[in-house]
């Protein structure tokens, strides 16, 4: 397996599994405020630099990644006793996963209130509806780039 190193401040980044195909990371478990989702934005941007020098590096192999985000109110905890673990869940978590799995390789797929959060910032442009399990059809947004 290949060890990724990303230039970003982690002390707001929390690594919580990585399982199969998918890595999860959570921000702002701290905060009130929601200025950890930039954090998470740009860690996922440094995320995207890596893998493709890292495919530019590598002979043959295209490693991919779809990122989904998704912020608000979760609860977390310690669960398991012989291996006991952080965790989170609950709407936030499962609408981020969803985010991620319904999304595009390559492209950070949100939801319109994490566009009006980060759009002083970032250009997002509109995807469309797209069927979320459990929540029906819902608007979805890319985004593109950093814009200051």
């Amino acid at each position: 397996s290949a060890s990724l190193s990303v230039s970003v401040s982690l002390s707001l980044c929390l690594s919580l599994s990585l399982s199969r195909c998918t890595y999860m990371a959570a921000s702002g478990l701290q905060n009130e405020d929601a200025s950890h989702v930039f954090v998470l934005i740009e860690f996922i941007f440094d995320i995207k630099r890596v893998l493709a020098q890292f495919n530019k590096n590598t002979m043959g192999f295209e490693f991919q990644m779809k990122y989904g985000v998704h912020f608000g109110p979760l609860a977390s905890g310690v669960i398991g006793h012989s291996a006991p673990m952080f965790d989170v869940w609950g709407d936030t978590v499962n609408l981020a996963s969803r985010m991620m799995s319904t999304g595009v390789v390559g492209r950070i797929q949100v939801l319109r209130e994490t566009v009006d959060l980060i759009k002083s910032r970032y250009t997002c442009t509109k995807r469309g509806f797209v069927e979320i399990k459990g929540k029906g059809q819902i608007e979805t947004y890319f985004v593109v780039q950093k814009t200051v």
